[in-house]
């Protein structure tokens, strides 16, 4: 696992955490079809919200991650997307990427628990668990993946530059790895 990784369980309080889990599951949620997961017309399908981009809040639902937020406390935010792949029936990787062409950190907020995750290109995979934050160097190659076990794989992924390198306001590491990590 890379030095630069951070990762924290039970980042919010469950009635946050329900909030957002509620939020994203009622009929009018607004969810965009992208036709593409690392690359425009890459065969993968995944819906999105884009919360913020481009220095402009693009989310009328900004209020409900405004927790995670604060906990992140970034020094200014890249990227803020949500990303929800429906239920596959085999777990598909959808290819290593960076999520930016320049350092920064990125934050993956897991909104629900199935049997997706995240793998690293060094084999390091963090299981989807519910209320989990991962945070790491921008630099590092990573897919997503799909979930069989559950309805979706729901994600919020934050781009943004932090105050400390490697800092998520003070938190540290509260996971056992041995219990978050998927054996290779």
């Amino acid at each position: 696992m890379d030095p630069s990784m951070v990762i924290i369980d039970d980042l919010l309080p469950q009635s946050q955490l329900a909030t957002i889990q509620d939020t994203f599951t009622q009929n009018d949620f607004p969810w965009f079809r992208n036709n593409g997961i690392n690359d425009r017309d890459d065969g993968h399908v995944q819906f999105i919200h884009i919360f913020y981009r481009n220095k402009t809040n693009n989310s009328n639902y900004m209020d409900i991650i405004n927790p995670i937020l604060e906990l992140v406390d970034p020094a200014a935010i890249v990227r803020i997307k949500a990303n929800l792949l429906p239920r596959a029936h085999a777990i598909t990787r959808h290819g290593m990427h960076t999520d930016q062409d320049f350092r920064c950190r990125v934050g993956i907020f897991y909104v629900n628990s199935n049997d997706g995750f995240t793998e690293f290109a060094d084999g390091t995979k963090i299981q989807s668990v519910a209320n989990r934050f991962v945070s790491f160097d921008s630099h590092l190659l990573h897919t997503g993946t799909t979930c069989t076990d559950a309805a979706e794989r729901m994600v919020i992924n934050f781009t943004y530059f932090a105050k400390e390198p490697h800092s998520v306001t003070g938190l540290t590491n509260t996971t056992d790895l041995n219990n978050s990590l998927i054996p290779r």
